[in-house]
């Protein structure tokens, strides 16, 4: 007697990769990406008051630090901050973060269009 069920399974992969594209195309769902980035960025953001850190721009299109030096903070000129409350702070932050947190990152974007593809 055999203790096994032989079943068969049919997956319409053009079905599922449709839905996975149009998710990602989703400006809700580019923009849930991009606040998840700004939030895990964040501790590799320069930090002396706290404004660059957090005044931004959230958009399917990407992060924006609205504070007016926040382009000479980026890319390392008059780099002054306090490593109190980011001790990770660099010039090119994002790019920086990207080196250890990349599988966060992608573990986040995973659930957001899981989410995404579930609710429809």
């Amino acid at each position: 007697m055999s203790r096994y069920v032989n079943t068969e399974v049919k997956v319409n992969i053009d079905a599922i990769s449709s839905r996975v594209e149009q998710a990602i195309k989703d400006e809700s769902v580019l923009t849930q990406v991009h606040q998840e980035f700004a939030r895990i960025i964040n501790p590799y953001v320069p930090y002396d008051t706290g404004a660059l850190s957090q005044n931004i721009e959230v958009t399917a299109e990407g992060v924006r630090y609205t504070e007016d030096y926040a382009y000479k903070q980026y890319h390392g000129e008059e780099f002054r901050h306090k490593t109190e409350h980011h001790p990770l702070a660099t010039a090119y932050w994002d790019k920086v973060a990207m080196q250890t947190e990349k599988e966060r990152l992608a573990q986040a974007v995973k659930e957001i269009i899981v989410r995404r593809l579930n609710n429809g």
